[in-house]
């Protein structure tokens, strides 16, 4: 039997929480198992239930202190806790597992019937129960809404039960016992670096292209990237088959624009993951993780992804370095401590919700709406931390093993087997790369990048470009450029270099960068192409001094213009009930034609 090992520090951290009268019925609670030595140590007044009041409260944490000194003392609280097996059942589970318990569940389970709840008011009532287990409340809400009493232990002493309850067997992270077999094994240790590679020759040429929305890349620029690296994708089916793709796509897109990349593709990968380990990168991956919910705000106001990242880095300091460990492991580890995290505030996660399949006790399929108030663990933090471990292996850090996504309960995403297509996680493990990254190895050896051959040929006499096999990449580089000539080859194209050129300066900077991303030295015929358009530029000029003035047909009218010898010196053009003149005579046309009686308001 093994209990928590803590230090005086830490003892004292946890009493800090419980109130004076949670401490004194705790000490009620195991009066009558303590020695004749220990009882020697409770000072006199800790005796009387009269004096009682009179004590501070840090005297009676003291005391706890000074007790828990003693392991045997733990033992006998721990088999007074776990005397019967319903007590047995209760203090494990409420304990280490679960916040509460429906009552009717234990009725059904052991046969045993509750003392009725004293409903003094609307509103929650509670009560504790008897006996072995006067330290679990019953309580229910009368009168409003769902009234079906719960079993559970305030949190202030079930942190303190937490010292007298034998540890569970899975309380710590180790490696996994068996080999589980798995339908898929990931390992992207030897793709990561050279997608960064790729990405960010792509993101220096902008060629990486993102949605209105500002978060999400193009299907367009996912397909160049998946055809120009060998980076591995989790899934084959459609729309889940970009989902690695994707989350490296807008880490690197981030990353560019927030700090830039090293000469080094692995210096890079290190600097990426301290950042976003820090938090001091925007918001970007969780909308992934969280695709399943509703009404989940992304807005850097919030707490962003630090809370998620925090717990993280608490489990890869804790796993096995050279060994695979078990999800289920993972999940247990912290459920046991309490562990949670939020994107925003914790009342704000209780309103995030999914439409979901629910098999009854019937085996009726219903559909309703769950929400992370009652289900937390099940559509919030469970699938979003396996998520996480499906992002450090696209990142190569990890390698994990899983199956097809289905669910592990008795509820679905509506029309799917599975609450989130990352419910088929089952192991986790360091890489070489992984170890290195988080400094559990002081080197990494880097396997030399595989540097796809780009077979371009320059005609000599006109501007077209062959390309020798189906490259995706260079197909993205030249499309500003050039227009598909026939089969595998390009020809330059002025409305193609002309698009999205404003002003004569942005033309320069397209040009320039031909030659910086597709060909120094390319042959004369396109320097010249690109050199006749510099010279051909701007012979056009649009005059924004004059107006042209529309003369109604009318006789008299007709006649002024005609006539008038100092109208006609600044009629510049004149052509059919038309004419043109500078703006600058605009006041002297209007002043020449009202002093001949004709009103005019511009």
């Amino acid at each position: 039997m093994e209990f928590l090992k803590l230090d005086k520090r830490e003892l004292e951290k946890i009493l800090i929480e419980p109130t004076k009268n949670q401490l004194l019925e705790l000490l009620n609670f195991i009066y009558d198992i303590l020695t004749l030595d220990e009882m020697m140590a409770i000072p006199e007044k800790l005796k009387s239930k009269k004096s009682r009041n009179q004590i501070a409260k840090y005297t009676i944490s003291d005391l706890f202190i000074k007790l828990l000194k003693s392991e045997d003392l733990r033992t006998r609280v721990y088999k007074k806790l776990t005397q019967t097996p319903i007590s047995k059942y209760l203090y494990e589970r409420l304990v280490w597992e679960k916040n509460r318990i429906l009552a009717y569940e234990i009725t059904e389970k052991f046969k045993l019937e509750f003392r009725p709840i004293e409903t003094a008011r609307y509103g929650w009532n509670e009560q504790n129960l008897d006996d072995e287990l006067v330290l679990i409340t019953q309580g229910c809400n009368f009168g409003y809404g769902d009234s079906s009493e719960i079993l559970y232990i305030n949190d202030d002493i079930k942190s303190i039960l937490k010292i007298f309850m034998a540890l569970p067997k899975d309380y710590y992270l180790s490696p996994s016992p068996n080999q589980i077999e798995s339908e898929y094994n990931y390992n992207n240790e030897s793709e990561i670096l050279e997608f960064i590679n790729v990405i960010s020759g792509m993101l220096k040429s902008n060629l990486v292209e993102i949605g209105k929305t500002g978060d999400k890349p193009l299907n367009k620029t996912l397909n160049i990237l998946k055809s120009s690296t060998s980076i591995r994708e989790f899934f084959s089916q459609k729309k889940m088959d970009i989902l690695a793709t994707d989350m490296l796509t807008r880490s690197f897109y981030n990353y560019y624009f927030t700090k830039g990349f090293k000469e080094d593709e692995l210096l890079s990968l290190k600097e990426f993951v301290k950042l976003k380990f820090e938090d001091r990168l925007s918001f970007f991956i969780s909308r992934i993780f969280a695709s399943h919910l509703k009404k989940v705000r992304f807005d850097d106001y919030y707490t962003k992804e630090i809370e998620l990242f925090d717990l993280l880095k608490k489990i890869i300091n804790e796993m096995p370095k050279d060994e695979f460990i078990e999800f289920d492991n993972i999940l247990s580890y912290c459920k046991y401590r309490d562990y949670r995290f939020d994107f925003e505030s914790r009342y704000k996660t209780y309103d995030y919700y999914m439409d979901c399949e629910i098999l009854t006790f019937d085996q009726d399929v219903v559909t309703d709406t769950l929400y992370a108030n009652a289900n937390y663990e099940i559509i919030f933090f469970e699938p979003i931390l396996k998520a996480s471990f499906f992002y450090l292996a696209s990142l190569g850090l990890v390698e994990i093993k899983y199956s097809e996504p289905v669910s592990l309960y008795a509820v679905t995403a509506v029309g799917k087997p599975y609450l989130s297509v990352w419910d088929g996680l089952e192991e986790i493990k360091l890489t070489s790369l992984g170890k290195y990254i988080f400094d559990f190895s002081k080197t990494y050896t880097k396997k030399e990048l595989k540097v796809q051959k780009r077979e371009v040929k320059f005609d000599e006499y006109k501007p077209i470009i062959t390309l020798q096999n189906e490259d995706a990449l260079m197909i993205a580089k030249l499309d500003p450029y050039t227009e598909k000539y026939d089969t595998n080859r390009y020809i330059l194209s002025y409305s193609k270099i002309f698009k999205d050129c404003k002003t004569y300066k942005a033309l320069e900077f397209k040009i320039d960068g031909f030659y910086k991303n597709i060909e120094k030295n390319p042959p004369k015929i396109f320097v010249d192409f690109f050199e006749d358009i510099k010279k051909s530029s701007n012979l056009l000029k649009r005059e924004l001094k004059l107006i042209t003035i529309k003369l109604h047909n009318n006789k008299k009218l007709l006649e002024l213009f005609m006539t008038n010898k100092k109208l006609q010196e600044i009629i510049i053009k004149a052509e059919g009930h038309r004419i043109v003149v500078s703006k600058d005579n605009l006041a002297k046309l209007t002043k020449i034609v009202k002093e001949n009686g004709f009103f005019i308001d511009f």
